[in-house]
């Protein structure tokens, strides 16, 4: 598996990804965020494996006070997090830790009043519980960060990771999968959750897989997910 560098992404702002396969066959790559917050500690936004070459990058630029998992798909590598990094806490979205009850969260995004909330505000996406997502906003620099709530997947190895991202409708573009839309149960929360998140002053967007999105964010945002703004008119309508 191969972990890239730290890159850098905005004032404060790091990514790092890996090459994520699913069922050994289907391949893309995730992203893990790393947020310096004001108090100089790390936040890492969606774990990826660390070894020890990544780790001596983040020591650099502070110490990893807070991991947080941003929904309860982007769970995998936080036990060895854990184990690297005992003395952050970890913060998991309702309904993981009875995912992963080998892990104990300190606390839940969204329950708990988290002491970074004003830089790096946290917004659960309702309505949809196969995911349980979380976008965050980094004020500071104008970064919505989303983990599974939309895709901007433009490479992919071998044949069948193209034609199952062309067939969920999320490949070569920012997009929002099918799957995700198909598991939407409350379409008005859903909609009322992407509202607020609009609201926002973005400037740039980094997903978990795919491609930062720098130019016209909040216009790109807005398109990718007009399917789910239209899905709750539709419901509205019925």
């Amino acid at each position: 598996m191969t972990v890239n560098r730290l890159e850098s992404i905005a004032e404060g702002l790091w990514g790092a990804e890996h090459d994520l396969f699913m069922n050994g066959v289907v391949h893309f790559r995730g992203r893990m965020t790393v947020v310096r917050l004001e108090s100089g500690g790390l936040l890492l936004h969606s774990v990826v494996p660390i070894d020890d070459a990544l780790a001596a990058e983040l020591a650099a630029i502070g110490p990893v006070e807070h991991l947080v998992a941003p929904n309860l798909l982007h769970h995998v590598h936080l036990a060895d997090a854990v184990a690297r990094y005992p003395n952050a806490t970890l913060w998991g979205v309702v309904g993981l830790p009875a995912k992963r009850s080998d892990l104990r969260f300190d606390a839940i995004v969204g329950d708990t009043p988290a002491p970074w909330a004003s830089e790096f505000e946290p917004l659960p996406i309702e309505g949809i519980p196969w995911a349980t997502e979380t976008v965050f906003f980094h004020r500071a620099t104008g970064t919505l960060i989303v983990t599974d709530l939309i895709f901007n997947i433009h490479e992919a190895k071998g044949w069948l990771t193209p034609l199952i991202l062309r067939m969920a409708g999320a490949y070569q573009k920012p997009a929002q999968s099918r799957l995700l839309r198909m598991s939407i149960k409350d379409a008005d929360a859903a909609s009322a959750s992407v509202e607020r998140m609009l609201a926002w002053p973005i400037d740039r967007v980094v997903m978990a897989h795919g491609h930062v999105v720098e130019t016209d964010a909040k216009q790109v945002l807005a398109r990718a997910l007009a399917p789910m703004m239209r899905a709750r008119a539709i419901a509205s309508a019925s």
